[in-house]
């Protein structure tokens, strides 16, 4: 976890600049965006795997904002979907932009062969962790 952890960091630290997400951020506006009708408050909690409390407070900064409209669910009166803004679909793709170049610039130091069974071994982690849920 530490090695995550580590990894994270550091390309959370290259990626800091003016009007750039954190990847906090731009981790709940991919699971807005993935959803077509608007996300409502447990599609973010599961997608980013966090509560129901944490999601809404999140979703509340981000429409406080700008990057996110929200809209009374038409199909359920309790709950709200939450769309990217223009405002948010801009910084995703500025994020998404430097987020890719930043992977590169840490990743450059391990050759593709090391990648790929890192990945491999991450793939079969993954799937022992839904296999036992």
């Amino acid at each position: 976890m530490r090695h995550e952890t580590d990894f994270w960091n550091s390309v959370e630290k290259r990626m800091r600049g003016d009007g750039v997400l954190s990847l906090a951020r731009l981790e709940v506006l991919r699971v807005v965006e993935a959803a077509p009708a608007g996300a409502r408050v447990q599609d973010v909690a599961t997608g980013v795997g966090t509560s129901i409390a944490a999601a809404s407070r999140i979703l509340d900064r981000l429409a406080s904002d700008g990057l996110l409209e929200r809209a009374p669910d038409p199909d359920d009166r309790r709950s709200v979907r939450s769309k990217l803004s223009p405002l948010g679909r801009d910084a995703v793709d500025v994020a998404d932009e430097r987020f890719g170049r930043v992977l590169d610039e840490v990743l450059a130091e391990a050759d593709s062969e090391t990648i790929a069974s890192g990945l491999a071994v991450l793939d079969r982690l993954q799937a022992a962790l839904e296999a036992g849920r």
